[in-house]
């Protein structure tokens, strides 16, 4: 049954859009828990990550290791390739 519903999913196009959840603890394990209680991704689209951040100093912090975060996302995010990381201040929850 499950095999169907994954089917059917699949078919509609929703199989391969990532989740709140499936994102967050791809962003956790990329940048990192202490990085990640100050930051969360608020949008994917077009290879482009958007990414809020509580504070100027985390979002220097987070623009230096931006290339080592995207290296690390690569292999986190079923297949979605990920070529921009932007970050911005902004609520995180």
């Amino acid at each position: 049954m499950e095999e169907v519903v994954k089917g059917v999913l699949k078919g509609l196009g929703g199989g391969g859009r990532l989740t709140e959840e499936e994102m967050s603890g791809a962003w956790r394990s990329a940048a990192g828990k202490r990085a990640a209680r100050h930051s969360r991704p608020v949008s994917l689209r077009k290879a482009s990550l958007v990414v809020n951040v509580d504070g100027s100093g985390w979002l220097y912090e987070l623009t230096l290791k931006k290339k080592e975060i995207l290296e690390r996302l690569e292999g986190n995010l079923k297949g979605k390739k990920i070529r921009h990381i932007r970050f911005r201040i902004g609520e995180v929850k």
